[in-house]
């Protein structure tokens, strides 16, 4: 008698239904789930990087190819996937449909990043709808690249359920029940801020860090949100000098990753859509011919009963727009030269304004310039913080780095600030200092450091001292 029970079915395959991946610029983490988001299987750590999102595609393949079998969906986490914030008026998208709305959103897009619309695949969230002004979450991807991410996917044998950035998980990291938290997360171009509020919900702020004013606008956004029932961190391989928070993961291990992608499958797998902007494939089937066959004759009864009407009113209408048209173009025409005429007057009076400002400067500037050294020297005597030693000051054309050995992590930054403020008159301005943790003591540490004086030129000298 043949024991059935016993058997192994060559054509069945224990395949999870889903599979995350999560993409950086080192390595990729991969966690599978099943169809309730429990976890199938081991987690794994793969040496595959991803250094843009044109290479999306062939790391997908090489992934496929040294792997065990990808899930049927796959749900791409890439941090090179770019987000952005903004705000349009309400009454511009009220009550339009989807694809007006994606169309909007576009043009918004395309003013700021200034890639057109027409070559990107883009995913949008609505955060907040309040003071006569919509804000969207939005994230985008080269069309081609997406279409090539599907293909290389649908080789795999599996279809794309989602492309995303991996910021802004909409659950707290400690706690997935609570209502009440704040999260700073740390990505490699910028700070990620998140508020969830029990009544009013989830809201979001960008910090970048190429703004020298970030921290600033971080102090202020935290000040604004008021008490608040838990706070944690969230870091990748960027790390930063940040408030401390109840909580921390630092996703830098398999295990801690393991974690967090499984908080994002819980999020990600349910019948609802989450509440985040996520890259997929939607049909380009119209509905509304789709409804218009279904009707059958009746439907092309009415339809033919409008054909002529409509070819008559669109011949009318037609003439009527060539004759507006060459109106406009003469107006056109007429405005383009009065705004040539006073573009050239404004430009005449900038040079004005800036050779009477450059008369006024040019006494304090030669002053300045012969006090630099002096004065430079004296600021790092007074501001120098006791755990910090300065080895090396270097003058390369218009350009002071001055570098040196600290104990801890903050002193190069308390130095950077102090100069900031007492150098600002000279104008110097002082670029944020690179540190590099030696590694020699058990805490970590000493500190190699490295910040620039950079020369503003006149224009340096203009600026008061600050307070």
């Amino acid at each position: 008698m043949v024991n059935f029970s016993s058997m192994s079915l060559p054509f069945i395959s224990k395949r999870p239904a889903h599979t995350l991946l999560f993409i950086t610029e080192v390595k990729t983490f991969r966690v599978d789930v099943d169809k309730a988001g429990i976890q199938f299987g081991n987690a794994e750590t793969l040496a595959v990087a991803c250094p843009g999102q044109a290479k999306l595609a062939e790391c997908l393949n090489f992934i496929a190819a040294n792997s065990r079998p990808l899930g049927r969906k796959v749900w791409l986490f890439y941090l090179g996937l770019p987000i952005t914030l903004f705000s349009i008026p309400s009454m511009q998208v009220e009550g339009v449909d989807e694809d007006t709305l994606l169309q909007a959103l576009q043009f918004e897009l395309e003013g700021l990043t200034g890639q057109s619309s027409l070559d990107t695949q883009l995913a949008y969230q609505l955060l907040s709808n309040k003071d006569e002004m919509s804000s969207y979450w939005v994230s985008q991807i080269n069309q081609l690249y997406f279409e090539d991410v599907q293909k290389a996917l649908k080789k795999a044998g599996s279809s794309l359920a989602g492309l995303l950035h991996p910021a802004a998980l909409p659950l707290s990291l400690d706690n997935p029940e609570r209502q009440d938290w704040l999260r700073m997360e740390c990505w490699p171009t910028q700070l990620v801020a998140l508020r969830n509020h029990p009544e009013q919900g989830l809201t979001m702020r960008l910090f970048a860090f190429d703004s020298r004013r970030w921290h600033d606008e971080l102090e202020q956004w935290l000040a604004e949100q008021g008490p608040v029932a838990h706070s944690e961190t969230l870091l990748n391989n960027k790390i930063e000098l940040l408030p401390a928070t109840a909580f921390s993961l630092h996703l830098n291990e398999v295990n801690p990753v393991t974690d967090w992608l499984l908080a994002w499958s819980s999020v990600l797998v349910k019948k609802d859509p989450p509440a985040v902007p996520v890259l997929r494939h939607h049909s380009k089937l119209n509905k509304d011919l789709l409804l218009m066959a279904s009707g059958g004759s009746l439907a092309v009864v009415i339809c033919l009963s409008h054909l002529f009407w409509n070819l008559y009113k669109t011949n009318d209408y037609t003439n009527k727009y060539t004759a507006l048209q060459q109106v406009e173009t003469s107006m056109t025409a007429m405005r383009k030269t009065l705004s040539d005429d006073q573009a050239r007057r404004d430009k005449l009076k900038e040079k004005i304004d800036k050779l009477k400002g450059d008369s006024e400067t040019l006494p304090r500037l030669i002053d300045g310039l012969q006090h630099r050294p002096a004065q430079l020297l004296n600021a790092l005597a007074k501001g120098r913080p006791d755990n910090l030693l300065v080895e090396a000051i270097v003058v390369d054309k218009d350009e002071v780095r001055i570098s040196g050995i600290s104990l801890d992590a903050t002193s190069a930054n308390e130095l950077s600030n102090y100069l900031e403020k007492e150098l600002v008159a000279l104008g110097w301005s002082v670029v944020a200092p690179t540190k590099k943790n030696m590694g020699f003591l058990v805490d970590g540490g000493p500190w190699e450091f490295e910040l620039k004086l950079q020369d503003l030129g006149v224009d340096g000298f203009n600026k008061k001292k600050a307070l």
